[in-house]
C-alpha cells in the first residue's frame, strides 16, 4: 500500500472501495426560476378566497354604492393578484407583497369590531406577505 489516499487501485483496509469513503453530499434543490413552491401555492390560494369574499360580501349583503365599489376593487385586486402569483409572473411578488399590507391594515381596523375575525385576517395576510418575501428566486425571469 502506497498511502495515497486518492489512488483507487488500492482498497481501502476496511474492504470497502476509497470512492465509498467520500462523503458527497447531495444539495437539496432550492427554489429557482419558475419554480413554483407550495407556500407561494397556498398564498395564491389565501388570496383567491380573500377576493371571492368580498363578491359573496356585495351579493348577499348588498352594501352601499360606496362600499360596494370598493369591496368591488379589493375583489378585482385580490383575485389579480392570486392569478399573477400563480403564474408566478415578476409583478406578482409586489402585488402580492402590497395586498398582504392592505389586509393587515384591515384586519387591524376590523379587530376593533371582531378580535378574533380581526386577528385571522392579520395572520393570513401575514403569510401572504412572508410567502412573497421569501420565494424572491421563483419570480426571477430567465
Amino acid at each position: 500500500m502506497s498511502g495515497n489516499p486518492i489512488d483507487p487501485t488500492e482498497p481501502a483496509p476496511s474492504g470497502r472501495s476509497r470512492y465509498e469513503d467520500y462523503d458527497l453530499t447531495v444539495p437539496t434543490p432550492q427554489a429557482g426560476p419558475k419554480r413554483r413552491t407550495p407556500t407561494l401555492t397556498v398564498a395564491a390560494i389565501v388570496m383567491a378566497v380573500s377576493g371571492v369574499l368580498p363578491l359573496i360580501t356585495v351579493v348577499a349583503f348588498h352594501p352601499e354604492a360606496g362600499a360596494t365599489a370598493a369591496l368591488l376593487v379589493l375583489s378585482a385586486a385580490e383575485l389579480l393578484g392570486a392569478t399573477l402569483v400563480l403564474t408566478l409572473h415578476p409583478l406578482g411578488r409586489p402585488v402580492g407583497i402590497a395586498l398582504g399590507c392592505v389586509g393587515v391594515g384591515l384586519g387591524i381596523a376590523s379587530a376593533t369590531q371582531s378580535p378574533a375575525n380581526g386577528l385571522v385576517g392579520i395572520a393570513l395576510n401575514g403569510f401572504i406577505i412572508y410567502a412573497m418575501a421569501s420565494s424572491g428566486p421563483s419570480f426571477r425571469r430567465e
